[in-house]
């Protein structure tokens, strides 16, 4: 099994060393890694790191350019771009299962919902099928839409507010915009603990992530499940 992906910004999924080109992870990432290795009882990231590409999302964007203008009824409006980085990802991920003559490669793309209490109350809906009908276009079965909803700090304040694990679905409801009130990235903050931190609570299990009672968390972790 080899491991394909890619995030946003270098807080989620992680990022590139521009020195050794070394993969260096981040909470997302170390939340795929622990569902991966409750799954087949090792880590990825300490026992095979190999296993494992990221391709920055600029990457995509190249490849996304090259790609033909993709139009029809599948394609909401607004979501096209989440469906030409699926196709991009798919398309690297069965390069690397022909190179690897491995046809257990997972692809998974990590994108916030966002969206504000004035957008489409559909925006997480609209974006993972996006994603998922990217795969699908590229016949490619074994990917997987990350998306926390409104955004990946909810699933980690679900752990670490004042009564974790509690009512956590209500964090789904918050304004993904980090310039409003009471916004979910400065709440993150709030608790004063690295990430660094944050990182080694899910490695070590502080972060229970069996405990994340949320509908985008649970959604991706059995499709991520029903993979391995």
């Amino acid at each position: 099994m080899h491991l394909v992906l890619s995030g946003e910004g270098s807080s989620d999924i992680g990022k590139l060393s521009y020195a050794s080109n070394e993969f260096i992870p981040a909470s997302m990432y170390f939340i795929i890694d622990k569902i991966v290795e409750k799954k087949i009882c090792y880590s990825f990231y300490e026992t095979t790191p190999q296993l494992i590409t990221f391709i920055p999302k600029a990457e995509l964007v190249k490849i996304g350019k090259k790609l033909p203008p993709y139009t029809g009824k599948k394609i909401k409006k607004g979501q096209a771009l989440f469906l030409i980085n699926a196709i991009s990802l798919a398309k690297i991920a069965r390069k690397k299962s022909k190179e690897l003559d491995d046809n257990d490669v997972i692809a998974i793309l990590f994108r916030d919902s966002d969206g504000t209490h004035s957008t489409s109350k559909n925006i997480w809906e609209d974006k993972v099928e996006s994603i998922e009908n990217g795969f699908k276009m590229e016949k490619f079965t074994r990917g997987v839409a990350m998306v926390p909803k409104p955004k990946s700090e909810a699933w980690l304040i679900c752990a670490l507010k004042k009564e974790p694990y509690m009512q956590c679905n209500k964090l789904e409801d918050r304004s993904g915009n980090d310039d409003s009130p009471n916004n979910l990235k400065d709440e993150l903050k709030s608790f004063n603990i690295s990430l660094d931190t944050i990182n080694d609570m899910i490695r070590n299990e502080q972060i229970d992530i069996e405990k994340i009672d949320m509908p985008s968390f649970k959604y991706f972790a059995e499709k991520l499940n029903n993979l391995l």
